[in-house]
């Protein structure tokens, strides 16, 4: 029925926005509730536990990521760095997202949840990276004098490693500073000269050259 499954968004956006502002363990369901303007009992219909409720938030996040970048990469008007450069925006924009309470509490409370998370983004994160590769040196963007497998294992390593709340926040970046640098040292070394030069006119502007970029580096 249309409006339960509106309910149903409505309190899964609410739940979100406070667990991302709060964390887990401090906010309660009947806080959700309150925050909605609906009884604890319609919350329940829905949603019998937090942690029921944090899963299918979790679930929903994922679903939305993994369509978003599907459509990044269906999208004909833009070409394969350009892609890549809003690819790299996106998933930087949804790393901020998360830095904060939120995934250190799920990682201590509830580890069987975290453990889904890492799961979901080093399969589908080895899938894309796999299929990225493929069509960056197909295309003639990245050199194909590199050993593939190793660098689908390295950018995995790298953004598994440092977006861990733990490990970011051991550093003053951002989740879209950590991304960006990653796909700076990591796409940057794997470009050809060709691909270089688009990625760095698109990061920079087109007015100029790499020789002047470097030079302000």
């Amino acid at each position: 029925m249309y409006e339960d499954k509106e309910i149903k968004e409505r309190i899964l956006a609410k739940a979100e926005e406070m667990f991302l502002q709060f964390g887990y363990q401090k906010v309660k369901m009947e806080e959700i509730a309150s925050g909605l303007g609906i009884s604890k009992k319609t919350l329940y219909k829905f949603f019998p536990s937090k942690e029921n409720l944090i899963r299918e938030m979790v679930l929903s996040r994922q679903c939305t990521v993994e369509n978003h970048i599907n459509k990044i990469w269906e999208d004909e008007s833009l070409d394969f760095v350009a892609k890549l450069k809003v690819m790299m925006d996106y998933l930087g924009q949804q790393s901020s997202r998360i830095r904060g309470p939120l995934m250190d509490d799920i990682r201590k409370c509830i580890p069987d949840i975290w453990n889904e998370i890492n799961d979901f983004k080093k399969i589908r994160g080895l899938e894309k990276a796999k299929g990225l590769f493929e069509l960056g040196i197909k295309n003639g963007s990245f050199r194909s004098d590199i050993g593939q497998d190793l660098v689908i294992l390295m950018f995995n390593f790298a953004i598994d490693g440092i977006l861990n709340p733990e490990v970011l926040s051991q550093v003053p970046y951002t989740g879209a500073q950590a991304v960006e640098t990653i796909f700076k040292v990591i796409f940057e070394g794997i470009f050809t000269e060709e691909g270089r030069a688009k990625y760095i006119s698109i990061n920079y502007g087109k007015d100029k050259t790499v020789n002047e970029i470097q030079n302000d580096e």
